[in-house]
């Protein structure tokens, strides 16, 4: 070998020694990155103690921490262990606080709701800044005078400006899931937040005071405070707008926002802290401006996991790397004299529910308010984290030797300190809250959890039952099946608790309201907690239009906030007049528009009549030219060289004659482009802004050369060369003659930017109104009293009428931008249509992944082209309305019909369209304008005498009709006398259609399916999609609807005639109007309402009954085109017969039967479908 290498110090590589092996052969390697194993040691470590202390009260968090001091005290022992935890106990503050604070802080700030912050921010504030000097203080003089190692005045108040901060995380970890109020959650982050950066800067600025390396110290501080406590904020402002902005063009791709909000967060952390400002106030600020909605739909969640997961990872290596870091430092520093951090921990409390006390009164009167409640939970929240244990470290790490032992111990004693607040105050926590009825589960809460749960069974037992029927279950254990399946409730209950609440709100046997028994009390206890419970639903219905496409970000986050703000004010519902405080503008935009539109010149509006006169004829040619527009600005633009050269002294004197010689060239320029204007508009010159303009330029160059060439020749005073000086300055306004080519664009970007207040306007009255209605027919599951259930109805009515008002009147003054943001929902709903469809055939196994994955991909590009739709759509005219119409869609022989028949009518605001209780005399289309629609609730066909007794409590009806809306369909059908009065809440104008040449059309247009069927089924498929909301409010019924409508048909049901119904054919049947009544258990049903299954024959007890049948598959043609058959016969004849006549039906009548008719039905059921949805 030596041969051949040669001499050992010439050879290519050098030989591997062997003391980096343990052992004679080299195989276990001493170097390796062990930091990486610690890391993962620490998840591993964190994973287990979760899984092994998932129900105890020990924080996991402080087992982390004792494992950390057990690995410290192993490598201060064993010099081989020590080659792992050495390096680990030699890291610096500085890589310390860059890689865990960042998580930390962010985490904290993001799941803050802005707008509690938003109310209690003073409180936030005075608990940060005087609460905390006041904490640091006293805690500083304290350990200045008891303490047993001697330390100064300066080290004391270092000392206590370490422990005068706390945990964001860990203060809420262990109250935060147990129900206490959002507010207090809050308070207790946002001092935790807020406190660290004050912490951070007075303990740089302290660290600075005892150093005093230069002259300029209180210059430096001056500076210091400017940067981390103002640039702070306005860098994390601006952040949160570039990584908003930044979102908004991410579309549909959650890994990328994943990786964003993961990099961005460190990298404005790095920004803020190298350049001199807080990091933590910066990203305090980002992570409260940032929500849930920022992103996209669906990734908010995974956003929530991903940074609960990175949080709970930092502080296990945060704990670990501690724990380390104090057995190896500190270890041999420990005598009994340190038993002295116990008074200590006890100080800490004690000293900060002194300053909680002092500041109360302050406090009291903010925000939310303020009690001694709330103070105790926040005094024992204070758990010393992160940035106690990163400022400790900083201390330690510092140069001076001789104070070694002192640096240690401040890090011994922060460190105990941490644990012993982990230990205790977060074991304790809990207790704490429940002894002070702050998470108390109320008797209304119990019952609504009853309530839950007793669904949840119900349910759980119709499986129950539905599964014993299946073949292959049959030999199941259904004994032990039931004993696994039962369910406890959450929260302990008291049986008899139970039953007396029910006997008091509903009697067992009849099921009637016992109000006699519960006072008042009791009811305003349900009250508010059914208001809750609203509120929740609410924000469930924002957080799912978003989700949807239906709302856009900013509406979204409005909503939501403004949900979440009534959450603590008490017995306060949610109302549209004051959600409407977050979009009402001061006008600014449109009153800058305003005056900028007097100011447009445009050479084709202000174009006049020429003049016969030949002269004046070629004036008016050259002035209306394009090109004489282009030459004046080009004019004006080579003036501003000259008047630039006047303001340079070192040309000015030599191109003295020069420049005065340009200025006569101009000014004779300009007075011949007036002369021009005025010989060619004569007396209407002097009318346009502009022109006046033009000649105020004129008089004022007019007078600077008289000035300059006359008098100064004759006067050469000081107030003369003033003058002089002063018109120079003047000549500068002939630049602004370049505003006409600038105006135009101004008015474009206002007129975009009002354009989006106005869609954020209408998006957040929208969402509100489909808010109500989605939450509306789940209050009597939430009320669980009939009282309170009637005076949500009332409230959430009257909230949904007045937002359906807004939304009218947003259509009078902006049709064209209602128009393009219904154009928009429109294809929005459509294309979510298209979404739900391909993950049905996904699931399905008919497309598969590749395949799925290209056509959802076109779908995405669809719906990311509907932000290049246009901002205004003009509204549709009379005739395009009239196209639109879901029962004459396609069909041309009848449009032309109505079109020959039908008359335009307008009404001035206050006018009486129709009364309740006159006779209807035909439909009205709305064309434009807002009607109101206010009378007795909708009978359906249903007598008076019956309705009355049977809905005794029922409320009045009123709602809002806009442009496209039809009046009096249903009773022009059944000739019965108006159920509601309208009026105009606007000029309106409608297309009328007289009840004569309805009636002629349908008997004009009798092939299959008929015009009055069309009608019908349009009527009926919308009383059943409120019927199938309102009866089935769990379900989401946007797609079911649209896969089952090509299948449904309406069949009549003449008075005292059979109708066999659920036969193999049919899966749903739903009475929309009249009444029936079983066949077999004689039980009456009445419209609307779903036919129970059980249900196999019914009668007709009303002049007119119709029923809406949802057929089981597409291919039962016959049945369909009988029923449309016999709809059409029994509405024919009925026209022609007495009211209460009996009426004799031939099922045997001559049916056509080709396949166009077929077509053209489900034709007009999808587009009728499309058209209600």
């Amino acid at each position: 070998m030596e041969k051949l290498w040669g001499n050992h110090s010439k050879r290519p590589f050098e030989f591997v020694s062997n003391n980096e092996f343990h052992g004679e052969f080299h195989i276990v390697a001493r170097k390796r990155p062990f930091v990486v194993l610690l890391i993962f040691v620490a998840c591993a470590g964190g994973a287990l103690m979760r899984t092994i202390l998932k129900d105890a009260y020990i924080p996991v968090i402080a087992i982390v921490y004792v494992l950390g001091i057990v690995f410290g005290l192993l490598g201060y022992f064993s010099v081989e262990f020590g080659e792992l935890t050495l390096p680990i106990a030699d890291i610096g503050p500085v890589l310390f606080f860059h890689i865990f604070a960042p998580v930390v802080i962010f985490t904290a700030a993001f799941e803050m709701d802005f707008y509690v912050f938003q109310k209690t921010f003073w409180q936030v504030l005075i608990l940060s800044v005087p609460g905390f000097l006041l904490n640091c203080i006293i805690i500083g003089w304290l350990t200045y005078k008891v303490n047993t190692y001697n330390w100064s005045w300066d080290i004391s108040m270092l000392f206590g400006i370490i422990l005068s901060t706390t945990d964001p995380i860990l203060s809420v970890a262990s109250v935060k899931d147990i129900g206490i109020s959002k507010i207090i959650i809050n308070l207790i982050k946002g001092e935790s937040l807020f406190t660290g950066a004050t912490t951070v800067i007075a303990f740089e600025i302290y660290q600075d005071f005892l150093n005093r390396q230069h002259v300029d110290f209180a210059k430096e501080v001056v500076i210091k405070i400017i940067l981390k406590c103002f640039a702070s904020v306005v860098f994390g402002f601006f952040s949160s707008k570039i990584i908003t902005y930044w979102l908004s063009h991410i579309f549909n791709d959650g890994l990328t926002e994943v990786l964003l909000s993961f990099s961005m967060t460190y990298i404005i952390f790095f920004i803020a802290e190298w350049l001199g400002m807080s990091g933590i106030l910066s990203l305090a600020i980002l992570g409260i401006l940032l929500n849930s909605v920022s992103f996209s739909p669906g990734v908010d969640e995974f956003i929530f996991r991903f940074w609960a997961t990175l949080t709970f990872l930092a502080h296990c290596l945060v704990f670990i790397i501690f724990g380390i870091v104090i057995a190896e430092k500190t270890f041999e520093y420990i005598t009994v004299h340190d038993l002295y951090i116990i008074p200590l921990y006890a100080a800490l409390s004690l000293i900060r529910f002194l300053v909680i006390l002092l500041l109360s009164p302050l406090l009291r009167h903010l925000g939310y308010g303020f009690n001694w409640h709330w103070g105790a939970v926040i005094v024992w929240s204070g758990i010393r984290g992160t940035f106690t244990l990163n400022m400790a470290l900083g201390i330690s790490k510092t140069a001076n030797v001789k104070e070694r032992k002192m640096q240690n111990m401040i890090l011994l004693h922060a460190g105990v300190a941490s644990l012993m607040t982990l230990v205790i105050n977060y074991t304790t926590m809990k207790m704490l809250v429940t002894r002070l009825d702050l998470c108390n589960i109320t008797l209304p809460k119990r019952m609504a959890i009853y309530s839950a749960v007793q669904r949840i069974k119900e349910m759980q037992t119709n499986a129950f039952s539905m599964l014993k029927l299946d073949r292959f279950l049959a030999d199941a254990n259904w004994n032990m099946t039931e004993e696994a399946i039962q369910i406890d409730y959450p929260y302990e209950f008291d049986t008899e608790e139970v039953s007396q609440v029910g006997r008091r709100l509903r009697c067992p046997n009849c099921n009637t309201v016992i109000s006699n028994d519960t006072t008042r009390q009791q009811i305003a206890d349900f009250l508010e907690e059914a208001r809750l419970r609203l509120l929740t639903a609410q924000i469930a219905s924002y957080q799912k239009q978003y989700n949807a496409g239906m709302l856009n970000q900013d509406a979204a986050q409005t909503l939501i906030g403004a949900a979440e703000s009534y959450v603590d004010i008490k017995g306060k519902f949610m109302n549209i007049h004051e959600v409407k405080t977050y979009w009402e503008s001061k006008g600014l935009f449109v009153l800058c528009k305003r005056l900028l539109s007097d100011w447009v010149y445009n050479v084709k509006e202000e174009k006049s009549k020429p003049s016969r006169n030949k002269f004046l004829k070629i004036c008016h040619f050259i002035v209306f030219t394009d090109e004489f527009e282009y030459a004046s600005h080009i004019v004006t633009l080579l003036n501003v060289f000259p008047m630039i050269i006047n303001y340079l002294p070192a040309y000015h004197d030599q191109l003295l004659q020069q420049l005065k010689i340009s200025n006569y060239y101009f000014l004779g320029l300009y007075m011949l482009e007036a002369l021009l204007k005025a010989l060619t508009m004569g007396k209407t010159y002097i009318f346009y802004h502009w022109n006046q303009f033009d000649m105020l330029i004129i008089i004022i160059g007019l007078i600077d050369i008289f000035i300059i060439n006359t008098v100064k020749s004759v006067h050469t005073s000081y107030h003369v060369i003033n003058a002089i000086r002063v018109f120079r300055i003047v000549r500068l306004i002939r630049i602004l003659r370049l505003l006409k080519i600038v105006i135009p664009k101004l008015i474009y970007l206002l007129n975009k930017q009002i354009n989006k207040q106005l869609t954020f306007r209408y998006d957040i009255a929208k969402g509100y109104v489909q808010g109500e209605e989605d939450t509306k027919y789940l209050i009597e599951q939430i009320a669980g009293h009939e009282s309170i259930s009637q005076e949500i109805n009332k409230i959430m009515e009257k909230n949904k009428q007045d937002a359906m008002k807004e939304l009218g009147l947003m259509q009078r003054d902006y049709p064209d931008i209602v128009t393009a943001l219904k154009t928009k929902q429109a294809v929005q709903t459509v294309l979510n249509t298209a979404s739900e469809t391909l993950e049905v055939l996904k699931s399905g196994g008919i497309v598969d992944k590749n395949e799925g994955a290209k056509i959802e991909k076109m779908i995405l590009i669809k719906k990311k082209q509907l932000g290049t739709l246009p901002s205004t759509i003009a509204p549709p005219t009379a005739e395009e309305l009239l196209r639109n119409i879901s029962w004459l869609e396609n069909e041309k022989k009848q449009i032309e019909f109505i079109q020959k028949k039908a008359r335009l009518l307008c009404y001035d605001y206050g006018d009486v369209i129709c009364e309740e209780g006159e006779m209807p005399q035909g439909i009205h289309l709305i064309i434009s304008g807002m009607t109101k629609l206010y009378g007795s609730s909708p009978r359906y066909g249903i007598d008076g005498d019956v309705c009355e007794p049977r809905y005794p409590t029922r409320m009045p009806f009123t709602d809002y009709l806009v442009s496209g809306a039809i009046i009096g369909e249903l009773n022009c059908l059944t000739k019965h006398e108006m159920e509601y009065t309208v009026t105009c809440e606007t000029a309106v104008q409608t297309c009328f259609i007289s009840m004569d040449d309805l009636f002629e059309a349908f008997d004009t247009f009798l092939e299959c399916p008929s015009l009055e069927y069309k009608i019908w089924l349009k009527l009926a498929l919308d009383i059943t999609i409120k019927t199938f909301k309102e009866n089935l409010a769990y379900q989401d019924w946007s797609y079911k609807m649209c896969t089952k409508f090509p299948n449904i048909y309406v069949m009549d049901v003449p008075t005292h005639s059979k109708c066999d119904i659920y036969d193999e054919n049919m899966e749903d049947v739903i009475l929309v109007y009249g009444s029936v009544q079983d066949c077999q258990v004689l039980q009456p049903y009445f419209a609307p309402c779903i036919l129970p299954k059980t249900c196999h024959q019914v009668q007709g007890t009303a002049a007119v009954t119709k029923l809406l049948v949802v057929r089981t598959t597409a291919s039962v043609k016959k049945r369909s085109r009988r029923s449309s058959s016999i709809c059409q016969y029994h509405s024919y004849i009925r026209r022609r017969a007495t009211v209460g006549s009996s009426i004799k039906t031939d099922n045997e009548q001559q049916i056509p039967d080709d396949s166009e008719s077929e077509g053209s039905t489900n034709r007009v059921q999808s587009s009728i479908a499309v058209s209600i949805l």
